[in-house]
Formats: structure tokens, sequence, C-alpha cells
């Protein structure tokens, strides 16, 4: 404190002597020549003595060398930046007034701090900067050859030279002239040279391998050192200089043992190799891994599918075949996907590969080629896997996993993984289809594993693809409970009055949310079955009178129990148990005893019906009579006078004799017929709602834009329609649909324009 009364007195004095003998007081009219002349005195003599003190420093330091230097400079730094923050206080008050005041006359003045760290580069660090420089570098090359140094003489000194600034620090400039010129080009270029020389001794000793591995221990190294002693704002430029000689020049080496490395699944190196590449950025390192990657997987995805389609089994029903196909996707995708996780870190250039290479490969692969047959089509696959995960049955089970699908965490889990391929597949409507057929059937024959399976599958596909595409689907689930209340009540108000005796079950379904078709041919039913029907009917028309119910036998099953004249063993008294479709229950009722319009039943095979009989009594078409009948002929249950075989001109007769070792059988599985037949009732009405999409995307376009040219319309379409890929010619064909039907309309002028008519 008294120091800076003493400046202030110097400075403030009323009555202070010049030289010459001469007397100046503050109040005269001459007092601002009396202060500038003391103050430049005092900032003068400061100046000569803080020089000749920096002087004797630098005499001093050239008795050291080497790590001794660095020692003594950081030993003279610190204490000279304490001396300097104490002398900055004590002549704060010629800052304020005699300082700042040449400054704003534009004198080349600075403060007194500034002065200080100027007067320590000028007299000491530019009298040693070449020795100084040589002991820092020197240091540092034993820290590179793995000796032991102590790095913090590095950092003290670095930080100096970042605190020395340059002479536009009087004018508060922040450049670092001392540290960018004196410290870090030379240095820059010098680990240049460094690396350059050791990359080659490496390469020369080793693989490219072994190189990468270097390559990444090194610079992990230099990063950690770099953030230790390096300023910010030069540690990208040093980065990049290591990039360029170390990675750049081995680029395409490097690029080269990408592909390897995925084959052999090194996710070590090829974390390695990523971290490396990403260093030279997005479209010299990066973008060709992307590329491979995606093209590897693919083609990798496409090989694991045409492995498993050779598989005898995947050629046994479309159970196995969708099974199949999906965990040969699966596999490739988890796989692929762990490496992107723990070796590329999730990167988004490489996990948008992934998904591009992913839906390259599922949906056209050696099971799902571009064909008529809708059954190759990874979106029917995928809602076939789906089925077998939820209906019910040990065989269908065993067909979903190892473990089953019997526990609710395992079939979440393959469910979760189910649309996980969903997310891949071009052709959303067809899925959607696909799907709702089989889980209206699933509802129906009340063969679904779990309600909370299926609850799952639908939130799943909700999360997915929104709520319009899962409405439908909880419409459907609703139906089914209301139908169950509903026949609860049918049973306690007929317990008195039922007018037959045996298990009566029914559901009343929306007409809208099924996918069901009314059938194709008349059915005349058994008496036996008729009364039930009858009766329920007169039941729901006493509430729901406005409505009508039309009944889709074709559908509907039944349980029949028979028994054959000539049986033994326990069927002979128990009978044989067969499920039977309504169609065919109607048909072997003509050969109950107790009914039919055939002769013979006195006879101990019991009664022969021929071909004509059959259909009138049923009412039934010709063909579905014929492939009923094949069927009965085939599982024996049957027989006919022309070698077994069914003709419209046989006979039948039931089968006395028959015998199985089962006493359950069933009849009612579907024929691949009919199964061909829906899938090409499902191809028709997707193609029939595709259209309709179309038209419909393009109505919206138009009327927003107003007129478009035919091109911009086309690329407009194909980007508004998510559920699938539409066509060009699909497109075109629905313009010319909307012209003809008066939505849009041609330019006169200019054909290839197109405007919408309101």
């Amino acid at each position: 404190m008294r120091l800076y009364t003493g400046v202030y007195n110097f400075c403030t004095s009323l009555k202070s002597s010049l030289p010459g003998g001469q007397y100046f007081t503050p109040g005269d009219a001459s007092s601002t020549v009396h202060g500038s002349m003391y103050g430049r005195q005092l900032y003068t003599r400061l100046n000569d003595h803080v020089s000749q003190f920096m002087a004797d420093v630098a005499a001093k330091s050239r008795e050291y060398s080497g790590d001794e230097l660095l020692a003594f400079y950081n030993k003279e730094w610190i204490k000279y930046g304490d001396a300097a923050k104490m002398i900055h206080h004590i002549f704060d008050y010629l800052n304020r007034h005699w300082i700042l005041r040449e400054q704003d006359d534009g004198n080349n003045v600075c403060d007194i701090n500034t002065l200080m760290f100027r007067l320590w580069r000028n007299k000491f660090f530019m009298e040693v900067r070449n020795s100084l420089l040589e002991s820092v570098f020197s240091l540092m090359k034993r820290i590179r050859d793995g000796q032991v140094a102590d790095l913090n003489l590095v950092k003290s000194v670095v930080d100096s030279f970042v605190s020395l600034g340059s002479d536009d620090m009087v004018s508060g400039s922040k450049k670092m002239e001392v540290y960018d010129s004196y410290f870090l080009k030379p240095f820059i270029e010098g680990s240049r040279q460094y690396y350059q020389a050791e990359s080659e001794r490496v390469l020369k000793e080793g693989s490219i391998r072994n190189y990468m591995i270097w390559v990444f221990e090194r610079l992990k190294e230099e990063d950690d050192r770099a953030e230790m002693y390096l300023h910010e704002s030069s540690l990208r430029e040093f980065g990049e200089a290591l990039n360029k000689v170390l990675i750049g020049k081995q680029r395409a080496n490097l690029i080269s043992e990408f592909k390897p490395m995925l084959v052999a699944q090194e996710k070590e190196d090829l974390g390695r190799l990523y971290e490396l590449l990403k260093r030279l950025g997005e479209v010299m390192g990066l973008e060709p891994l992307r590329t491979i990657f995606c093209d590897f997987v693919q083609e990798a995805g496409q090989d694991a599918v045409k492995k498993v389609s050779g598989n005898q089994e995947a050629t046994e029903s479309m159970a196995n075949k969708s099974r199949l196909f999906v965990q040969a996707l699966l596999s490739v995708h988890e796989l692929y996907a762990g490496i992107l996780r723990d070796s590329f870190k999730d990167d988004p250039g490489l996990s948008k590969s992934l998904d591009r290479a992913c839906q390259a490969f599922i949906n056209e692969n050696a099971m799902c080629k571009k064909a008529e047959d809708t059954e190759a089509d990874a979106a029917r696959l995928l809602a076939t896997y789906c089925d077998t995960l939820l209906r019910k049955g040990n065989a269908n089970a065993r067909a979903a996993g190892e473990a089953g699908a019997s526990s609710e965490d395992n079939l979440e889990k393959q469910l979760a993984q189910a649309i996980c391929v969903y997310r891949y597949l071009s052709n959303f409507d067809v899925f959607h289809a696909s799907y709702v057929r089989f889980f209206a059937r699933r509802l129906v024959n009340e063969q679904s594993v779990s309600t909370h399976g299926e609850e799952t599958m639908i939130s799943l596909l909700k999360e997915v693809s929104g709520v319009d595409v899962t409405s439908r689907l909880s419409r459907m689930f609703s139906d089914i409970t209301v139908s169950k209340d509903k026949i609860d009540q049918f049973k306690e108000s007929t317990q008195n009055t039922r007018t037959f005796d045996y298990e009566f079950d029914m559901k009343v379904l929306n007409t809208a949310s099924w996918p069901f078709k009314a059938p194709e041919t008349k059915l005349k039913l058994p008496a036996e079955l008729e009364r039930a029907v009858d009766q329920y009917t007169e039941f729901f028309h006493k509430d729901r009178g406005g409505r009508r119910l039309n009944w889709l036998w074709q559908y509907s099953k039944a349980e029949i129990r028979m028994f054959f004249p000539k049986a033994t063993g326990p069927a002979a008294k128990a009978g044989y148990m067969f499920q039977v479709s309504t169609f065919q229950l109607a048909i072997l009722m003509l050969f109950n005893q107790d009914s039919g319009p055939g002769t013979g039943y006195e006879s101990a095979d019991g009664p022969t019906l021929t071909f004509d009989q059959i259909v009138a009594a049923t009412e039934l078409d010709k063909d579905i009579v014929l492939d009923e009948l094949a069927l009965f002929c085939k599982a024996r249950v049957m027989n006919s006078n022309t070698a077994n075989k069914a003709t419209e001109k046989s006979q039948y007769t039931l089968n006395a004799g028959f015998k199985s070792k089962q006493m359950r059988i069933n009849l009612s599985r579907a024929k691949k017929s009919d199964q061909k037949k829906e899938a090409k009732d499902m191809q028709r009405a997707v193609a029939v709602d595709r259209s309709a999409s179309i038209q419909a995307a393009i109505v919206r376009i138009m009327k927003a834009r107003k007129q478009l040219p035919h091109r911009e319309l086309i690329q407009a379409t194909i980007e508004n329609i998510k559920l699938f890929h539409p066509q060009v010619t699909d497109i075109k064909q629905s313009i010319d649909k909307l012209i003809d039907t008066g939505y849009l309309e041609r330019d006169e002028n200019t054909r290839d324009l197109y405007k919408y008519l309101a």
C-alpha cells in the first residue's frame, strides 16, 4: 500500500521539482504538462529497470540446457508472473490516468501488466527461444520414444507462450503470436517428420493390421498429451496433421482391411479401424466404409436366406418356410447390429447402411424373388411367421423357436424380433392384409396362444405404423368380446327351451371390420344344425331387429363322433371324433342311419349314395362336393366304386372297417387349392386398395399444389405413399383415371402439365 501511495504522491504532489530547478503546481494552467512529464518519467524508469532485470535473467539462463533450462524457465516465469501482478497493482493510478490519456491520444503505450509480459518476451524469451524450444521438443521426443520425462515442464512452458500473446494485446487482441509462430508451427512440423519416419519403420517391420493397431495407440496417446499441454484452439490443426501423415497416406490399405474384418467378425479391430477413418471426415473416411458395409451385409443376408431355402424342412409347410426365413433374417441383422453397436458406436451413417442392406435382402432374396406367387413375398412370410407364434398347438410352438412360445416373456421377445423385420418391409400393405386374415381365423377358431400375446403384437404394430393400421384389429377384438357375452345370454335364455342337445357356439362379426366374404355356394343344413341356427336367429332379432345375419358356413367347423359298423378295438364303442368343416358335416350327416336320401340303410356297411344325390341333398356346388369326397376317400373315411377315386359317376359309402391310431382326427385342414385361391384374392384386393391409395394421394397433392408437371407429380406421389412402393406405371394409370373422372385435366399448351379441377 505504501508503494501505491508513493506512486500516487509522485504523480500528484502539489509542488514537485523538475530538472533545471523549476517548479510547477497542478493548479497552474500548465498542470497537464506537469502530469504528462512525471507519468512518462515513471513509466520509462519502470521499463528500464525491468529490462535490466530481464537481461540479467537471460544471462543466467545460459548456464542451463535441456530439462534444467525448462525448470529454470518455469521457476522464473512463476516468480515473474507474481511480481507482474503486484507491480500492476502498485501502478494502478498510472494505468487509470496517464496511460489511459496516452492511449486516447494514439500513443504506443500499454498498461503495466502488458508492459511486463512484453518485456519478458522481448528481453528474455527472444534471447533464449532457440535453446528453450529445442529443450521442449527434445523432451517431447523422449516421451514419444517411451522414455520417462516430466510432461508438466512442457505444459508450463507452453502455457507461458499463450500468455505472452503479441503486440496486438495493446489494443485488446487475443492473438497468440508467440504460441503460434514460435511453438505451434515447428511443433507440428517436427511431429509430422517424426511420425513419417516411424510409420515407414512400422510398415516395414509388420503388416497393415499391426500398423493400424500401432497408429490407434499412438494417436490415443497424442490426443491425451495434446489435451494436457496444447491450447484448445490448436487441437484440431495438430490432430489433422497427424491424421494426414499416419492415416491419410495409408487410407486405401486400411480400407482394404475392412471387409476381411467383417468376414472374421473382429469387433475390436473393426472398432479401431472405424475410429481411425472417422478422423479423416465423412467423405474421405467413413463414406467408403458405409458403402462396403451395406454391400457386405446385403450379400450376407442373401446368402443366409439362400442357404435355408434349400432346406428340406422349408418345403414341408409355409409355417416351416416362414420360420426358417425369419430366423435367417434375424441372425444376419442381429450379428451386424451388434457390430454397429459395439464397434461403430451406432454411427448414424453406418446405421443407415445397415437399414438399406436389410431392406434390400429382406425383400428380394432366394425365397422372395419378384414373382406372381404371392406366397414368395417377405410380407406374406412374416405374417405367416407371426401367425405361427400366436397360434395354439405344440407343433406351432416348436416351429416358433427352440424354447417355444409358451412363456409370455419368450413370446414377447419373438414378437419384438418379428417387428424388427417388419420395419424393413417394402410392402406393408401386403403384411397388413395377410396378418388381418390370420388374426381373424385365430380369433374365430379360438386358436390364439394368449390374449396378452395378441395385444402385444397390436401394440408393437401401433408403435411402428400408427393407430390407422391397428384400429381394425382392435375392432375385431371388440367383436369377439361382444359375441362371447351374446352367446352366454343365448344359452341362459334358452336353458329350458333349447331344441338341440349339443354345444353350439357362434360369433357375430361386423362386416366392415372382418376380411371374410359371403359363401359362394348354397348350403342346405342338416336338420339337427338348422334347429340351432333358427333358434339363435330368433334370439338375435329380438333386440337387434334392424340387423341381418349372414352365415359364413365356409369358415365354420364342427366336431362329430362317428361309429363304423366293422370297427374293432376301443373305437368300436367310443367311436372316432372328427373335426370337420360345415360342408363336410353336411355330407357326412347324409350317411347317418337316422337321415339321408339314399337307400341301403339296412346294409351292414351303411347307405350308398351317388354323387348327384349328395349334391341335391346338400345344395353345394359340384366342385366343392367333389373336393370333399376326394378328401374323404383319401383319408379312407369313405369308399367309392371307382377304385376309391372321387368322380361324378361314382357311388359312395362309409368305410365300415375304418381304422386309425388316433381317436381325434382333423379333416378340416386348409387345402392348398384354397390357400392359393385366398392368396390370389388377397393379391387382387391389395391391388384395388393400392389403386385407391395412389388416386387419393394424387388428389391430395394436386389439391394443395393446383398444378404440377408430370415428373414432379410422379415423384411427389412416390414420396407421399408410405405403405408400399408404387410403380410408375400404376401412377400413370391412376392419373388417367382421375382425368377420366374429372379430377384432373391436361394443360392445353403444355401436355405434361396437370391441373386440379375443384
